[in-house]
């Protein structure tokens, strides 16, 4: 076992990268499946939009829709000048800002006896976030009340139709918080599961591609397999080697799972946790056959970057972690059946998704979960090959 305590040696030398791929990449899967968020309020509250409202008419019926306006608002003063209006807009000042012209008033009222269009107000809506456009949903619904009211009595004065339409639109609809409890896999755990599959597979793939770079100097494999280990027991030894390092990736990364997560503790069946464990494992050994794929092809330390990340990149788009396969077309989801992430993914989405884990599923999940283990199995069996072939090239 020589070999294989070489290649161990020389693969954690390069323990930066475990650090870069590893960690890195790992907290990104935990922070990118919402793992931190804020906390939830205890009652529900309005998000206060920044209001001002410059009354011209100063009639009862713009100061009824002035109040109304600035009802559960934040009040913004505004000068009323040309110069003072577009600086608001310009630099968002307020979200929204209403400007009731002379004659509001009798002009609404004339209008609506008489059946014609009601006077224009003037707006300004701001152009970041959504709170002036509902208001001004808002402001133009209440205008429609004041018209409506006015229209259906003649007689009625200015006082009765801004109370009336007040009262119209000053209903409100309750809205309580309540949490539910669930059980089973999170979707924030499965959401972890499916981002870290590029953290795995990309850590196991450029950790083991370059820490075994030193072993494919001439002189150090000439002495290793011209000496009294055989060519095949120096292969067998280096995949060991490359196995373990990818069983620790997965380990720290499977493990920090559990523990922010902690699906058992939310009362997930354990079959359930072992499928999404087992496809986190299976990308993990993915990985480890691609690297010594590259090692075996020679790759240089900035091949073996490029072609772990764009690997890792493109298997994890096609197995639905950064963007749902549902939303995609049917070409793109027939390929990504025949890329390595999808059956894991798969597998896990299909146990959380589950009212409860039956025995078919279970075998059904373990079945797809198996097929991760069969593409890592392919990809060593082509590594293998291209290194005797190279090997013999070589004459050693």
């Amino acid at each position: 076992m020589n070999v294989f305590k070489l290649a161990v040696t020389i693969i954690a030398r390069h323990w930066s990268y475990l650090l870069i791929y590893t960690l890195a990449l790992g907290c990104m899967a935990i922070l990118g499946s919402g793992a931190i968020e804020a906390p939830q309020a205890s009652e529900f509250s309005n998000d206060a939009p920044k209001v001002a409202v410059v009354d011209r008419d100063g009639s009862e019926l713009s100061a009824a829709l002035k109040d109304f306006a600035l009802k559960d608002a934040v009040e913004v003063h505004v000068e009323d000048s040309t110069f003072a209006l577009q600086d608001a807009a310009a630099k968002d000042l307020a979200s929204y800002v209403l400007i009731i012209p002379e004659g509001f008033q009798e002009g609404l009222v004339e209008t609506a006896r008489s059946g014609a269009d009601a006077p224009t107000l003037e707006t300004v809506v701001s152009y970041q976030g959504a709170r002036g456009a509902l208001m001004d949903q808002r402001v133009k619904a209440y205008v429609q009340s004041l018209y409506g009211f006015a229209s259906v009595d003649a007689r009625a004065s200015a006082r009765d139709v801004a109370n009336n339409a007040t009262a119209a639109c000053g209903d409100e609809t309750p809205v309580e918080l309540f949490s539910v409890d669930s059980e089973g896999l999170s979707a924030k755990y499965i959401n972890f599961a499916a981002f870290s599959a590029y953290a795995l597979f990309t850590s196991s793939a450029i950790f083991i591609a370059v820490g075994l770079a030193s072993l494919r100097k001439t002189e150090m494999r000439r002495r290793l397999v011209v000496g009294p280990v055989r060519s095949e027991s120096y292969g067998a030894q280096v995949g060991l080697a490359c196995v373990l390092a990818s069983l620790v990736i997965w380990a720290v990364i499977a493990a920090a799972g559990l523990a922010v997560f902690r699906p058992l503790a939310g009362g997930a069946v354990p079959a359930s946790v072992a499928i999404v464990v087992f496809g986190q494992l299976g990308v993990a050994l993915i990985g480890a056959a691609f690297g010594f794929l590259l090692w075996q092809l020679g790759a240089s330390e900035s091949v073996a970057n490029g072609a772990g990340n764009i690997v890792g990149l493109a298997c994890s788009f096609f197995s639905g972690a950064w963007i749902p396969l549902s939303i995609v077309g049917e070409g793109v989801r027939v390929a990504a059946a025949f890329t390595p992430f999808y059956w894991a993914t798969n597998a896990m989405i299909e146990v959380s998704q589950a009212p409860e884990i039956t025995s078919g599923l279970a075998l059904q999940a373990a079945g797809e979960v198996g097929v991760t283990f069969l593409w890592a199995l392919v990809i060593a069996i082509i590594a293998v090959a291209i290194g005797r072939v190279r090997l013999r090239e070589r004459g050693a």
